[in-house]
C-alpha cells in the first residue's frame, strides 16, 4: 500500500513540475497570444474615460512596435491607412483616442507560426473593433509580423488579409475591365 502511495505522490510531483516549468517558461506562441492580447487591451478604453487615462494608455501603444514598423491597412468601407514608423503610430493612436468616446479592441482566433531562426514570427488574427456609438462592430483578419528585440516580441509588419469576399470584388472589376 505504502508503495502505491509513493507512485502516486511521485506522479503528482512530475505533474507539478511540468506544470510549473509551463508557467514559468512559456512557449513564444503563448508569449505572443498574450502579448497581443495586451495591446488590445491597451487600445481599448470606455465611455467617460479621462484625458489623462487616454493619453497614457495612447502613449503605450507604440511599445509594442519597432522603430521602423510599416502597416498598411485596407479595411472595407475605410480609408487605406499607411504608416511608415513608430512615430506616425503614435499621431494615429493619439489622434483616434481624441476623436473616439468609447473604444474596445479584441484579437480574435490568434495563430501563431514561428519562424525557422525562432526570432521571428507571424501571427494571424482576426481583429474586432466596437466603437461607443456605432451600432455595428468592425472585424477583419490580418497578418502581425513580429521579431524578438532585446527579449521581447515587437510587431514590425501589420497587414490586412484580403478575404474571399475582397477576392470576389477584385475578380469581378477584372473580369469587367476584359
Amino acid at each position: 500500500m505504502q508503495k502505491h502511495l509513493r507512485v502516486i505522490l511521485v506522479a503528482v510531483l512530475i505533474a507539478l513540475g511540468f506544470w510549473a516549468w509551463r508557467a514559468l517558461f512559456p512557449s513564444p506562441e503563448k508569449v505572443i497570444q498574450s502579448r497581443l492580447r495586451k495591446l488590445a487591451a491597451t487600445g481599448s478604453f470606455e465611455v467617460g474615460a479621462g484625458t489623462i487615462p487616454k493619453a497614457y494608455k495612447a502613449s503605450q501603444i507604440p511599445d509594442y512596435f519597432t522603430p521602423d514598423v510599416v502597416i498598411h491597412v485596407n479595411a472595407p468601407g475605410y480609408e487605406p491607412l499607411s504608416v511608415d514608423n513608430r512615430e506616425e503610430v503614435q499621431q494615429y493612436v493619439t489622434a483616434g483616442f481624441n476623436q473616439l468616446r468609447g473604444l474596445k479592441l479584441e484579437f480574435l482566433d490568434i495563430n501563431v507560426k514561428l519562424g525557422p531562426d525562432k526570432q521571428t514570427a507571424v501571427a494571424n488574427l482576426t481583429g474586432k473593433a466596437t466603437v461607443n456609438g456605432e451600432r455595428d462592430f468592425s472585424v477583419q483578419e490580418f497578418n502581425f509580423m513580429l521579431r524578438k528585440v532585446d527579449g521581447k516580441w515587437l510587431i514590425y509588419r501589420v497587414e490586412t488579409v484580403k478575404t474571399l469576399s475582397g477576392l470576389g470584388r477584385d475578380c469581378e472589376a477584372l473580369a469587367a475591365a476584359l
